[in-house]
């Protein structure tokens, strides 16, 4: 072996013998191997491979000749297995895992226990200059010592702690090493995340300032490098990747740092000049580092007037120069403690001891192929050890974040908030393997429940966020055997979900955006079945524990929102069975605005999970309560001033009298007569002709199908149409005033709230401003296809040549009217680097800047009516849909559901030949045939079984029959037949009909 620098004076044999060369490497042979070394200021450790522990002290004298004290043993019962020293303290680890301390002050040198780890088994152990890290097999970090620059990681700065205190922020985070500096901590986790804490003037902690820290921090700049080993100097900190890069950051006066230069780096830095030389181990002492090379070279740097850097100390401290060893040994191992350092090399043959300082690997255990080796059943002695590895491992969370880790590739070490490193698949067949353990399943879920009622609100790195998707998947396993009888499990895990941070929940959201579909789909069944289970109670309750569970569904449901629109799961996935009984309790607690648990869960809150007719059941039943209590109110009123008198059934309804030549000015006149209590009413309408009329309803369908067409057409004025005149939009200069939108507004309310559906061909955009919703391109492309699409050239096909060939600047026509997109900078133009800001102008403009006051007045309108919490429950598709109708085309559904009256049956000849008339009717005809039959030219939502009519003859003279139109009563959907003599006269006649109707109505 070969040793360097003023500290290391090994003890020799009688027959040893020591060479030095010309730069102060002595190569030695005590006689004895050397396992591991620590080193501080006047202070040495070192580990024989059989076990026994040394301490050797020195002295600096006045004329500043070092002086070496005796060599010390420090005996113990059982063999030491690495060894640590700060400035007067050791720590030693036997191989049984137990920790000892040595006062270096005193003799004799006596180890002592550790208060508070004797049941600790310990994998690792580092010192500072006066602080220490312990890391056991089980990944949990212990400190104790001095803490006044936060180095404990106990989250204060103070006196610290003599005692070992566990670092419980990173109890979730599975660790495989720490090192102490010299009052600075790290560790790092299994996939290479690396984590710093304690003092940082000089950048030490590699963050990126110089501000200390009291918890552990994670070193961002370090994710998906790899890294695997870290050392710690005074002041400066080396990183080591599981590719050979080497890493350093923190105090550069004396050059330790391999940058060739003197500054210190606040950040880690990759040291250069071993760029291509894969370093496999670095070790640092007080101020210099070394580092040893795949092809066994030691490279030194930095601080080195005492000898230390085996080299000349002038000659380029700040750059990574060889040592200057005897040629033609390999080195294998290197140590470097306060100034010294110490070289082994293969033909030392030492056995691999996990690393110098630290003790042998902090892996710790994982799942992966321990649940093979359980099974219900079993002899008793076998049970208990089952029990105890199940509690073990399911009730620690650094397990559970260490197990089923992607290896292919060591795609693990990639871990970040986009991407988790899990090997879900592997999880899912192991946890499978429980079903078929009862006794081991309810082990394992009382092992879980007790980790997770005290997690805290997450670890400092992403790692630590893994057992929340291993613990998703093993929840759909304890849903399969518990077969939905409780929801104890889902709700602790929903609990905990919740607790996180929201930088964690943003992660974890991340995480489940990059889920498969089905990996997707089967996460969410585990939160609807447990809420299946809460909402089958009697009665519901409303409490933390179910408000969780729906606030987990609604993270899983934004996070699905992010994922592409192919690969996205449809927003049904998230839809509960919601009994009518449920949703009207849901209703009347929201009515009754509690703000407290008591209050409703979903309605006002949730309302992704409600389908759209949860959503229209509710928003219909709101109506109608609300017409009610309206009608209450009036009837309270009337009897109050008129108390011995009956109301009319009239005075209760808003209705509406109208002439079939002017409803629409006949309408807005007595719009604006009415105030916003008067439209709470039941709404009636009576037309000119029919004002004695004793049903204000039966003409509803007739007044808006009449209104709407009128309104919304190109002699109205109000709207500008597309180039094929099939959808409206609000001009950007309306021939009416803004009071007219505002009663459009109105009317569109009172559809809604009476529960019909109406003609309103605009494009979804009118949806979903009214939600709040910003208009996107994809309106444009809706709205005008071809402006939309060059629209879209520009944005995503268009290079920067072909923009400058268009000229194309922000000096814009729409709706018949030049425009300059951006007033302070006329026609500025177009570039690749303005494109996107150009589009999003140019849609703002179109569908927001151009129309806001007559839209906002329309809006204005609308909620007059329209309770505006319920509406924004309604997504702007489905909005749509509930006011628009959809299109209905099951014509052989409608043959079905058709009943026959008056004599006429469904074998009756002139019903054979209705239906072979229709059979031969174009698509636009029969749309056309169930206006006429029921009023309406679309269906209301989900009501495709419900559509309805039916047939009975017309009762004209016989021999007449065929010089007479069919007629419908369209509020009944009541088709009056004549007996036509044959099928020319039949299809005719029902042609003409419908073509008069259409001329009457449109």
């Amino acid at each position: 072996m070969f040793s360097w620098g003023p500290d290391l004076r090994l003890k020799e044999s009688q027959n040893s013998r020591s060479t030095l060369t010309q730069h102060g490497v002595q190569m030695l042979d005590p006689g004895y191997l050397v396992q591991d070394l620590s080193g501080a200021p006047g202070l040495m450790c070192f580990l024989k491979t059989n076990g026994n522990a040394f301490v050797i002290r020195t002295r600096t004298r006045e004329d500043g000749v070092i002086e070496r004290g005796k060599q010390k043993f420090m005996k113990w019962k059982e063999k030491i297995q690495a060894v640590s020293c700060g400035d007067a303290m050791v720590v030693l680890l036997t191989e049984g895992g137990a920790l000892l301390s040595v006062d270096a002050t005193h003799t004799p040198l006596t180890p002592r226990p550790l208060p508070r780890l004797p049941t600790m088994l310990v994998s690792q152990v580092s010192c500072g200059r006066r602080h220490s890290l312990a890391l056991t097999r089980e990944g949990q970090v212990y400190s104790w010592g001095l803490d006044s620059r936060g180095q404990l990681g106990l989250g204060g700065s103070g006196s610290g702690s003599d005692q070992p205190q566990q670092v419980c922020s990173l109890g979730a985070v599975p660790l495989v090493q720490i090192a102490a500096g010299g009052e600075q901590s790290f560790a790092v986790s299994v996939s290479g995340g690396v984590f710093a804490w304690g003092r940082n003037d000089v950048g030490q902690l590699g963050l990126g300032d110089s501000a200390d820290r009291n918890t552990p921090t994670a070193v961002r700049s370090l994710d998906a490098k790899k890294s695997t080993d870290v050392s710690c100097g005074d002041d400066h900190t080396a990183v080591l990747t599981k590719d050979g890069v080497l890493f350093t950051f923190g105090g550069g006066r004396h050059g330790q740092l391999g940058h060739n230069s003197f500054k210190n780096q606040l950040r880690p830095r990759l040291v250069a000049e071993l760029w291509g030389s894969k370093v496999v181990r670095v070790t640092c002492g007080s101020h210099h580092t070394l580092a040893l090379t795949q092809c066994g070279h030691v490279f030194s740097f930095g601080r080195g007037d005492e000898g230390q850097l085996g080299r000349e100390a002038a000659s380029h401290p700040a750059v990574p120069l060889p040592v200057q060893l005897p040629p033609g040994r390999r080195i294998k191992k290197i140590f470097a403690g306060g100034n010294c350092s110490l070289a082994t090399s293969d033909e030392d043959d030492l056995r691999e001891s996990g690393g110098g300082g630290g003790g042998g690997g902090g892996g710790g255990a994982c799942l992966d192929d321990i649940i093979d080796t359980w099974s219900s059943e079993c002899d008793a002695k076998t049970w208990k050890k089952t029990q105890n590895e199940t509690l073990k491992m399911f009730s620690s969370a650094s397990c559970l974040n260490r197990s089923f880790l992607e290896r292919r590739g060591d795609k693990h070490f990639q871990t970040s908030p986009k991407f988790h490193g899990l090997n879900l698949s592997a999880a899912r067949q192991a946890f499978k393997k429980l079903l078929k353990m009862d006794r081991v399943l309810a082990e394992v879920e009382a092992a879980v429940l007790r980790l997770l009622r005290p997690l805290e609100a997450g670890p400092p790195g992403v790692e630590g966020l893994r057992l929340y998707l291993l613990l998703m998947e093993l929840l759909h396993v304890v849903h399969k055997r518990s077969r939905q009888e409780s929801s104890e499990f889902a709700e602790v895990l929903a609990g905990a979900i919740v607790r996180l941070t929201t930088e964690n929940l943003q992660v974890l959201g991340a995480w489940w955006s990059s889920l498969p579909r089905s990996a997707m789909s089967r996460h969410v069944t585990v939160w609807k079945q447990a809420l299946a289970v809460v909402l089958s109670s009697t009665p519901v309750p409303r409490n933390a524990g179910v408000t969780n569970l729906l606030l987990v569904l609604r993270y899983m449901f934004e996070a699905n929102g992010r994922v592409e629109e192919g690969q996205r799961s449809p927003d049904s996935l998230f839809c509960l069975q919601l009994t009518q009984r449920f949703l009207r309790e849901e209703l009347q607690l929201w009515q009754l605005r509690r703000q407290c648990w008591g209050g409703p869960l979903i309605v006002g809150r949730f309302p992704f999970v409600m389908d759209l007719q949860a959503k229209k059941f509710v928003f219909d039943l709101n109506a109608e309560m609300s017409q009610d209590a309206e009608v209450n109110r009036l009837m309270l009123d009337f009897r109050r001033e008129f108390y011995f008198t009956a109301p009319a059934h009239d005075d209760f309804l808003f209705v509406l009298e109208l002439n079939r030549d002017s409803v629409s000015e006949d309408t807005f006149e007595q719009l604006a007569l009415a105030g916003s209590r008067v439209y709470k009413r039941p709404l009636g309408v009576l037309f000119d002709e029919n004002l004695d009329h004793p049903g204000y309803s039966v003409y509803l369908k007739d007044f808006f199908y009449k209104v709407f067409h009128e309104l919304v057409s190109p002699a109205s004025g109000m709207f500008m149409f597309n180039d094929s005149e099939t959808l409206a939009w609000f001009s950007s200069k309306p021939l009416q005033d803004p009071e007219r939108f505002f009663h459009f507004g109105v009317l569109c309310g009172l559809a809604l709230y009476n529960k019909y559906i109406v003609y309103l061909p605009f494009p979804l955009v009118l949806f979903k401003k009214l939600l709040g919703v910003e208009p996107t391109l994809e309106d444009m492309m809706e709205f005008s296809p071809c402006l939309g699409g060059s629209l879209r050239s520009i944005l995503l096909e268009y290079s920067h040549d072909v923009l400058e060939e268009l000229c194309q600047d922000f000096s814009v026509s729409w709706d018949g009217t030049d425009v300059e997109l951006d007033p302070k900078n006329p026609r500025k133009p177009v570039t690749s680097q303005n494109k996107k800001e150009f589009v999003d102008a140019y849609v703002n403009h179109a569908f927001s800047r151009s129309v806001d006051g007559v839209f906002e007045e329309f809006r204005r309108g609308f909620f007059q009516v329209c309770e505006r919490h319920l509406v924004e429950q309604f997504r702007p598709e489905q909005l749509r849909d509930v006011l628009v109708g959809e299109e209905f085309n099951q014509w052989e559904t409608l043959r079905q559901n058709t009943e026959y009256k008056g004599g006429y049956h469904d074998d009756h000849p002139n019903i054979q030949m209705f239906w072979e008339v229709f059979e031969e009717l174009t698509e636009v005809e029969k749309k056309s045939f169930l206006w006429f039959v029921s009023g309406f030219e679309r269906i209301p939502i989900a009501s495709v079984n419900r559509v309805r009519m039916s047939i009975t003859p017309r009762q004209v003279a016989l021999v007449y029959q065929d010089q007479y139109y069919p007629e419908a009563q369209t509020c009944t959907s009541l088709l009056l037949l004549p007996l036509y003599s044959g099928k020319v006269a039949m299809k005719v006649k029902l042609r003409e009909a419908l073509d008069n109707a259409e001329k009457i109505y449109r």
